[in-house]
């Protein structure tokens, strides 16, 4: 059993080794950023495989909602360390996240497009923290590296990667989700609408984060400077 668990993990860690370490020969400055994520993902994959019993326990919104927002709070912090190094920024980021969480969640929960149980609420809620965050980088590493870039322009550049994920989904890419649904064994009609259910949250809930980042920030200047 462990065997089985072993060396896939070992398989798939030497493709990402190999990545790090031909970029370490170029000089390219993230060969020890790679490595570290990836013993750091599977350190909390591992530690969050053990306390997932607990956590789908949870029959409390307002304990959901907490852990929700501590999602948030924790993905706001890396999502922050790409900007200016202002000392609000990352309020700015964790208020764009949860926004975008409640923009989205108890609409879907309302409508019944999505339980909401913690199997349900706490994946999802998770998933566009994670989602929001990659948003919320590209926006804020653009508009700190090229400081003419407009708000607008950044804004655009942050969403080409889940507008252009849904361009190509059932064309040239399977997302988790669906290839997941049917592998367990549900219809492929099933596996399709949860997944553009989950595409349409993930872009609707960024866009949403980064429009709120950049309003509160722009408030917090306004206000501190």
């Amino acid at each position: 059993m462990i065997q089985d668990t072993l060396l896939p993990l070992l398989a798939a860690w030497l493709l990402l080794a190999l990545a790090a370490y031909w970029a370490q020969r170029q000089a390219l400055g993230i060969s020890y950023a790679m490595l570290l994520a990836s013993f750091r993902g599977l350190l909390q994959l591992l530690l969050l495989a053990w306390v997932l019993q607990w956590i789908f326990a949870i029959d409390s919104h307002s304990l959901q909602a907490l852990l929700i927002i501590g999602f948030c709070v924790l993905a706001a912090h890396t999502s922050a360390g790409h900007g200016d190094g202002s000392g609000y920024l990352w309020l700015a980021c964790a208020l764009g996240l949860i926004a975008g969480c409640a923009a989205t969640l108890p609409w879907l929960v309302w409508v019944g497009a999505i339980a909401d149980d913690s199997r349900h609420l706490i994946p999802l809620g998770s998933m566009i923290a994670a989602n929001g965050m990659n948003t919320l980088s590209l926006l804020l590493s653009r508009l700190h590296h090229e400081q003419q870039t407009s708000f607008g322009a950044a804004l655009r550049t942050a969403m080409i990667p889940p507008v252009d994920t849904l361009k190509v989904a059932g064309l040239v890419h399977m997302p988790g989700i669906f290839v997941g649904m049917v592998l367990a064994g549900s219809t492929a009609l099933a596996a399709a609408t949860a997944q553009l259910v989950i595409l349409y949250m993930v872009i609707a809930s960024g866009f949403t984060a980064c429009c709120v980042t950049l309003l509160v920030n722009a408030h917090f200047r306004k206000s501190w400077c």
